[in-house]
C-alpha cells in the first residue's frame, strides 16, 4: 500500500471521531392520515445544526432515520405533500419531543399532535415533566390570557388587574416548585438541562445558579446546550459580588468613557433600553436616588442596549436622566452585554470606590434607601 495513503488515512482518522454519530430511527403509524401526506422532522444533526428530514406516509406508516448528537428537542409535523394554501400556520399538526440515539415509535390515527411518541430516556423524561406540569401550565396560560385582555384594554380596570395578579401568584409558585423538583431530581437529564437553560438564565446570580448548575452530570454538560450554559455561567461570574470590573464605551456625546475613571466613587452600572418598559419604569426611582446621593460620591452609568441613537437619546431626554450614558448601539450584541452575559434587562450592579461589585439588581421605589445603606 502507498505510504502516502497510509499517512493521509492516519491523519484523517481522528477527525472521524470528533463528533458523536448517534443513530436514531423513528417508525410511525398514523392509520387514518389520508393520502398524499408526509411527516417532517425538525432536529439537530450530529454537528448541532438545525436540520430537516421528511418521509411519505404510505399505508398509514412512515420511517425516518439519521444521526444526531446528545439529546435535543425536536419536532414532528404532519403535512400535505402538496402545499395546502387553505391551511394556516396556526393549524399546523405537530408535536415536540426529545430526540437522541435509539429507536422511537409514533402511534396515532389522523393527527400527530395527538399521537403517542415513545423512545429513548430523554423522551421518557420529557413525558414525565409534561405529566407534572401540563395542568399547571394550562391554568397559568388561561390566567395570562385574561390578564392580557384586561391590561391592554382601552380603559384599565386596576381592581381586576390586581385580582388576576393575586390569582396568578400561587399558580406560578406551584410551577416553580414543580420545575425545581424535576431539575434537582434529574441531574443527568437533557430535559432538566434545557429547563435550566430556558427558565433559570434570564438573570444569573452565580451564588444562586450554582445550585442548579453544579449537580449536572458531565454527560449533559458536554452537549451543545450544556456548553452554551457553561459559557453563560462563566460570563455571569465576571459580574458577581466581589469581582472587579472595568470597561470602555462611547458616551452620548461621542467621547470615550472608561468606568475606572470614576474610581473613588460608588457607581451604579445600569443596563437598560428605550424600548424596555420595566427599565423605563425604574428611571424615576433611579433619578430620586441620584438626586439624593450624587453629593455623597455616587454616580450612575447607564448602558443602553438600543440599536438606534435617536431612540436612545430621546428616551434619555424624556426620562430626564442626568447621569452618564454610554452605548455602542448594538443591542444585546453590545460588547459589554456579550462580555458579561447580559441577555435580559433591566439589570444593574453597584461598585464601591475600589471598583468592586458590592450589590446587584437594586430596584423599586426604595432603591434610594437600598443604596444609602451601602454607601458609606
Amino acid at each position: 500500500m502507498n505510504i502516502k495513503i497510509i499517512i493521509v488515512a492516519l491523519l484523517l482518522l481522528p477527525a472521524s471521531f470528533c463528533l458523536a454519530q448517534d443513530k436514531f430511527e423513528i417508525s410511525g403509524q398514523l392509520s387514518q392520515a389520508g393520502k398524499d401526506m408526509m411527516v417532517m422532522l425538525s432536529y439537530k444533526n450530529s454537528e448541532g445544526k438545525d436540520t430537516k428530514d421528511s418521509a411519505l406516509v404510505k399505508n398509514g406508516k412512515f420511517l425516518i432515520s439519521g444521526t444526531t448528537a446528545f439529546g435535543n428537542k425536536a419536532y414532528l409535523t404532519l403535512m400535505p405533500v402538496k402545499k395546502d394554501t387553505i391551511r394556516r400556520v396556526g393549524q399546523s399538526d405537530y408535536q415536540e419531543f426529545y430526540l437522541e440515539k435509539g429507536m422511537y415509535k409514533v402511534t396515532g390515527t389522523d393527527s400527530l399532535a395527538k399521537a403517542s411518541i415513545t423512545g429513548a430516556q430523554a423522551q421518557k423524561d420529557f413525558l414525565l415533566w409534561k405529566s407534572k406540569s401540563q395542568a399547571l401550565l394550562a391554568q397559568f396560560r388561561e390566567i395570562t390570557q385574561r390578564f392580557t385582555k384586561v391590561y391592554y384594554a382601552k380603559v384599565k380596570d386596576t381592581v381586576t388587574i390586581k385580582k388576576i395578579q393575586a390569582e396568578a401568584r400561587p399558580v406560578h409558585a406551584k410551577i416553580e416548585a414543580a420545575l425545581d423538583s424535576f431539575i434537582f431530581s434529574h441531574p443527568d437529564s437533557y430535559v432538566a438541562l434545557d429547563l435550566i437553560a430556558s427558565e433559570k438564565t434570564a438573570v444569573i446570580d452565580p451564588q444562586v445558579f450554582g445550585a442548579y448548575y453544579n449537580p449536572l452530570s458531565k454527560r449533559v454538560l458536554a452537549s451543545f446546550t450544556g456548553q452554551k450554559l457553561t459559557a453563560k455561567f462563566e460570563k455571569a461570574k465576571k459580574i458577581s459580588i466581589g469581582k472587579t470590573v472595568d470597561f470602555t464605551q462611547t458616551d452620548d456625546k461621542g467621547n470615550e468613557f472608561k468606568l475606572s475613571s470614576l474610581k473613588g466613587k460608588y457607581v451604579l452600572v445600569d443596563f437598560w433600553a428605550s424600548w424596555c418598559v420595566p427599565c423605563r419604569a425604574e428611571n424615576p426611582h433611579l433619578l430620586k436616588a441620584y438626586n439624593q446621593l450624587k453629593d455623597k460620591g455616587f454616580e450612575i452609568v447607564g448602558i443602553s442596549l438600543d440599536e438606534t441613537k435617536a431612540a436612545w437619546l430621546n428616551a434619555v431626554k424624556h426620562d430626564g436622566m442626568p447621569w452618564i450614558q454610554v452605548s455602542d448601539l448594538k443591542g444585546f450584541k453590545s460588547e459589554i452585554a456579550v462580555q458579561y452575559g447580559i441577555s435580559a434587562i433591566p439589570q444593574n450592579f453597584l461598585i464601591d470606590p475600589q471598583g468592586v461589585i458590592i450589590a446587584k439588581n437594586l430596584r423599586g421605589e426604595d432603591v434610594n434607601e437600598q443604596l444609602a445603606k451601602l454607601i458609606r
